[in-house]
């Protein structure tokens, strides 16, 4: 995921600091804001999770149950990502460059001093200064128009390589989203998981009940009360359970149709000027500003909501409930992992699916109803 855009025109990569200067400038169009603007929101969530993922490799637990569910899923979805939001920053930062080259002034100019030229007499002495010194102006604007059209070239051909990679990385959280969800729907019809932690309530009751009849004190009111709370524990431990894989299900469904829609809007939108001859400037401009509502979209209209189910149980024994979701969780966690990497193994062979090749139907190409809710090919 966000390896190297080898498509990259090193000569174009802004410095970084000129990178945060332009989107620390104001629009010059509105005066509405800076051009980094519409990115704050994504970059925020990145910092939270940054935050968040220091905190977790130092064994700092205190965050919430609500912090692990949301960041466990945009951090295994890789939906965020600093090279998405650099991608998406130099984008904006190339389009405001293309749309800022001016071929109108000197087109006119030439039009302009053409017209005069052809009203000139060069045998006359004045006129003949007058030509040669406008041919000269024409030659110098010729060349400004030649080395625009320079620019403008390398320019389309770096915003559409960056639309490509970020197209094609944001198809791949969407395939990641989409295998995530086959796991958790699987997992929760099977039920395995949830009966061991079931199982793991009632071994903790049963050594804290050989406690106390090694120690003599055991009574049949003690034998009735154990049972009652190993009823409530387990019930509420299979509701969470099953809580939990529904609003994670949600959260990895969220992220999968907003990475799809990015995916179908900038394929629509470059096939409008892919293999075409002929495209005007204006339509280019167009179509790569339509491109940056887009991604600008990507990374600022979601608001990936985590309702986390809440412990109800009042128990004195809350808190062994409160562990085994820890539990329960982390194993989520780390089955989605196991998925995920071997996913990527069974993608070591030939024939695998060429990912920046959006056409391409080889074997391992599979339909969205196979994937989802069809015949399950997974291994397990």
């Amino acid at each position: 995921m966000y390896g190297l855009r080898f498509g990259a025109n090193e000569e174009l990569v802004p410095d970084p600091d000129d990178l945060r200067t332009f989107l620390e400038r104001t629009k010059k169009a509105d005066g509405s804001g800076a051009h980094g603007s519409d990115l704050a929101h994504y970059r925020d969530l990145l910092r939270d999770f940054e935050t968040f993922e220091k905190q977790r490799l130092h064994d700092v637990a205190h965050h919430n149950v609500r912090e692990k569910m949301l960041y466990g899923v945009l951090g295994h979805s890789f939906f965020l990502s600093k090279v998405l939001l650099s991608s998406v920053s130099q984008y904006k930062y190339h389009l405001h460059t293309l749309s800022s080259l001016d071929f109108r002034k000197p087109t006119a100019f030439i039009r302009s001093a053409e017209e005069e030229i052809s009203k000139l007499n060069p045998n006359k002495k004045p006129d003949a200064v007058k030509l040669a010194r406008l041919q000269g102006m024409i030659d110098e604007r010729t060349k400004t128009l030649e080395a625009l059209q320079k620019q403008w070239s390398a320019l389309i051909a770096e915003l559409s390589d960056i639309a490509l990679y970020v197209r094609n990385n944001i198809a791949r959280v969407e395939q990641i989203c989409e295998a995530s969800i086959v796991v958790l729907v699987e997992l929760q019809v099977g039920q395995k998981k949830e009966h061991e932690l079931i199982e793991d309530i009632k071994t903790h009751f049963k050594e804290h009940l050989r406690d106390y009849l090694h120690q003599g004190s055991i009574t049949k009111e003690h034998l009735e009360t154990a049972k009652k709370e190993v009823a409530t524990l387990s019930q509420e431990m299979s509701t969470l359970f099953k809580d939990d894989i529904f609003a994670l299900t949600g959260l990895f469904e969220a992220i999968h149709d907003h990475a799809k829609k990015t995916v179908l809007e900038i394929d629509a939108l470059m096939e409008k000027i892919a293999g075409r001859k002929g495209v005007s400037v204006e339509e280019y401009r167009e179509v790569f500003t339509q491109i940056e509502q887009t991604l600008v979209s990507l990374v600022s209209d979601f608001r990936f909501e985590m309702k986390a189910p809440r412990v109800h149980t009042t128990t004195a024994y809350a808190d062994i409930l409160v562990e085994k979701r820890k539990e329960a969780l982390d194993y989520l966690f780390e089955l989605l992992e196991r998925e995920r990497r071997s996913e990527k193994n069974r993608r070591t062979d030939e024939d695998r699916r060429q990912f920046d090749d959006p056409d391409y139907d080889g074997p391992e190409r599979r339909g969205h109803k196979e994937r989802r809710v069809g015949k399950r090919t997974r291994h397990s």
